[in-house]
């Protein structure tokens, strides 16, 4: 960095990263490094940020835990977001996110997408559900294998009557199994619905869990 003016100033350089290819939504510039420089006129500076492989990783909601995928990763230096100066791209080898494996026991907060759902407290003391606050709320989980044994599907729910309908493809795709919750006195008082899947809960596919009534969802299963 170089001061071109008459008088003393400060700089901070700033570092941002963007993940080209991911199986999640990226933005489209991270903050990942940054220092401010002090110039005086004419003066030039070398400012070095570090970067390492960790710092690219994100939260994967399919298996709780930090991950760095491996994609193309742009990397940019500027002033500011809205001012890169210069740019250049790293290839990075990390995990390939597998799909989704809902046969063991899902948290419904940890989904890909969502409609009319609002987080809340699971109990007084911790956790966190999910709650509709809409007719059709609905959540995504997206890319999903599905190998659907005996069980069919289980989810843990609290609060006023209602359904919860296990749809593939889209809110309003092909209806895989309803659940039936007659309701419980409390929004902490939990009972485990079920319900059979049909031979179309097969294969990598978008499961959408789609909610009717003013009910609470913590966990459910799909095996």
């Amino acid at each position: 960095m170089t001061n071109t003016g008459r008088r003393t100033g400060d700089e901070v350089v700033q570092l941002y990263v963007h993940q080209r290819t991911s199986r999640d939504q990226q933005p489209l510039k991270q903050l990942k490094a940054y220092s401010r420089v002090s110039l005086k006129p004419g003066e030039t500076k070398t400012v070095r940020l570090a970067l390492r492989t960790p710092d690219l990783a994100h939260w994967d909601v399919t298996r709780s835990k930090w991950v760095v995928e491996t994609a193309a990763y742009d990397v940019m230096v500027g002033s500011s977001s809205a001012d890169i100066r210069a740019r250049t791209s790293l290839k990075v080898r990390g995990e390939i996110i597998p799909p989704r494996d809902l046969s063991r026991t899902t948290r419904a907060e940890n989904f890909d997408d969502y409609r009319g759902i609002s987080l809340v407290d699971e109990s007084k003391a911790d956790g966190t559900a999910v709650r509709a606050t809409a007719e059709g709320s609905w959540l995504k989980f997206a890319d999903t294998l599905l190998e659907p044994g005996p069980d069919g599907f289980a989810a843990r729910v609290a609060g006023a009557a209602g359904t919860v309908e296990v749809r593939l493809g889209s809110p309003t795709g092909t209806l895989a199994g309803t659940a039936h919750f007659e309701g419980t006195s409390s929004p902490y008082a939990y009972e485990t619905v079920k319900a059979p899947l049909t031979a179309a809960a097969k294969g990598r596919r978008d499961v959408y869990l789609v909610l009717h009534g003013d009910l609470r969802l913590s966990t459910f299963s799909l095996r």
